[in-house]
């Protein structure tokens, strides 16, 4: 089986700013069943990992600098062997259904009653925001809501939460940041 090798290259939208996972989740929905998507990175995006080992997908990684990643992705088992090729060719040349946030007021409510524990990770380059706030939430005293202040949406970290059996509200109603309100606890 012949695999097409479908390239989508985030580097320069990772190093400005720009959020890249509705261009990777468009990329996938577009995938046809004898292609594979080739992410090129600037660092491992483990999260993604999950998210579309949820929808069927297996990958492959690749590290060609700090800040250069090549991510393979296909549809299960059926693209193994084709795929193997592909990144043996590119050594030898050199996920999540995201979870709406919870709309039930009283839960809201009662998060917001808890004791806060404020994170800013503006300013950090991936995948320091997500590592920082996995980190902050291992260590989140019962009882208290991490707040986590962002500069964009951090939607690697939304269907991990709820993986975690954590909750969270995200309020972007404020320029230029983003406030994601996150407690233990099912959304409801």
């Amino acid at each position: 089986m012949s695999l097409r090798e479908v390239e989508l290259d985030l580097r320069e939208d990772m190093r400005a700013g720009r959020e890249p996972f509705s261009r990777i989740m468009a990329a996938v929905a577009a995938l046809g069943l004898s292609e594979v998507l080739r992410l090129r990175t600037i660092f491992e995006p483990v999260p993604l990992f999950a998210a579309l080992a949820k929808r069927g997908f297996d990958h492959e990684v690749a590290r060609h600098a700090a800040d250069d990643w090549s991510v393979w992705f296909w549809r299960g088992e059926r693209g193994a062997p084709a795929r193997e090729s592909l990144v043996r060719e590119h050594e030898h040349a050199g996920a999540a259904t995201l979870q709406d946030p919870p709309t039930d007021a009283r839960a809201i409510d009662d998060a917001a009653a808890r004791p806060i524990v404020l994170l800013d990770v503006r300013g950090l380059e991936p995948p320091e925001p997500l590592l920082r706030t996995l980190a902050a939430l291992e260590a989140l005293p019962e009882g208290h809501q991490l707040v986590q202040i962002n500069a964009r949406v951090p939607q690697f970290l939304l269907p991990m939460l709820s993986e975690r059996g954590f909750a969270c509200e995200v309020d972007s109603s404020v320029v230029d940041q983003v406030r994601v309100r996150i407690w233990r606890g099912p959304s409801p």
